[in-house]
């Protein structure tokens, strides 16, 4: 049924509009002070991850490419904020123009987007598969049709 699984556009148009807000915070988070040296790491390792040519999933296949990016890159920064006290973590999210809310709900959305593409790949599969096996189908009746007639005529 076309629209029962629709694709959360509105999420991801408005995730896609905070990306440059994310760049800005990870770029604070890998200078702040008061932040250990592995989560300043994590954030340094997952922007080269997603600058990188190298990935899990390449970057030119639409939406998954970009999806693994956008996990890393979350990920990475909420590790990263997890290790700030509460008022410095609202104030470097402010000054990025984000709250913790966004971050939460991109967070979803790039799961929420991985589902939905397993839920579609499974459906199209399923296509592909009933229009192989109508085709098998139809190909055996074919196949069973002239070998009658050929066996018809070799009994003439």
């Amino acid at each position: 049924m076309p629209g029962a699984d629709p694709f959360p556009r509105d999420e991801f148009s408005a995730l896609l509009r905070r990306m440059p807000k994310y760049g800005k915070l990870a770029l604070a988070l890998a200078r702040h002070p008061r932040l250990s040296r592995v989560r300043r790491a994590a954030v340094v390792a997952a922007a080269a991850y997603v600058f990188s040519p190298i990935d899990l999933v390449p970057g030119f296949i639409p939406v998954v490419g970009q999806l693994d990016d956008l996990l890393v890159a979350i990920a990475a920064i909420r590790f990263a904020l997890e290790g700030l006290r509460p008022e410095f973590r609202a104030e470097v999210m402010a000054n990025a123009g984000l709250t913790s809310a966004d971050l939460d709900d991109d967070f979803h959305t790039t799961t929420r987007i991985g589902m939905w593409i397993g839920r579609a790949g499974i459906r199209a599969t399923e296509t592909v598969g009933k229009v192989a096996f109508e085709f098998g189908r139809e190909a055996l009746d074919v196949g069973r049709g002239a070998l009658e007639t050929g066996l018809r005529r070799l009994r003439r």
